[in-house]
């Protein structure tokens, strides 16, 4: 083999491994923000009185098997840590929370026969209440009826949500202002 032709051969080489290196690179790169979604999806940003954890999300679509929002970080007083991290003043926080979405990033769930669905039916369109009440049903058409009546059918706050293996269990609606 000719110098020239060693030459050409160990720049192909070089080539390859810069190549394969920047392909690692970027996999790593995709496989953490995929698991850092993930891992957000996974932790709770709201417990109940009784211990039940639940996801802050804004909801962006429904049918009557599946609902797509954009998880939100739902930050209390009590976060103190988080608090510090994003440098929030009481005057971020006038009602004790703060709701944290850098970016608007939809995941998509599965909802089933035994999904609940609870909410505040604050017209007394589905308790007959004069005032508002919480409403609890496992029917999604009666849950879609109720975002209907939302400007655009799109709530301003986020709703609480826990997930069982991709499959929504619990939609709460929270009074939180």
């Amino acid at each position: 083999m000719s110098r020239n032709e060693k030459r050409r051969m160990s720049i192909y080489v070089v080539t390859g491994i810069v190549l394969v290196a920047v392909v690692a690179v970027l996999s790593v790169a995709v496989l953490k923000k995929r698991d850092s979604k993930n891992a957000q999806a996974a932790n709770p940003s709201y417990m109940d009185e009784n211990g039940g954890e639940y996801i802050a999300a804004f909801l962006k679509d429904m049918t009557d098997s599946t609902i797509t929002v954009d998880i939100a970080e739902f930050i209390t007083d009590d976060n103190t840590e988080r608090i510090k991290e994003l440098k929030l003043s009481e005057e971020d926080m006038p009602d004790g929370y703060y709701i944290y979405n850098p970016d608007e990033e939809t995941v998509t769930w599965k909802l089933d026969g035994q999904t609940i669905y609870t909410f505040i039916d604050w017209n007394g369109d589905f308790t007959g209440s004069d005032y508002p009440e919480e409403y609890t049903t496992t029917d999604a058409a009666e849950f879609q009826k109720y975002i209907g009546t939302y400007e655009d059918s799109q709530p301003g706050m986020p709703f609480f949500f826990q997930i069982e293996d991709g499959m929504v269990k619990v939609i709460l609606e929270k009074q939180i202002a």
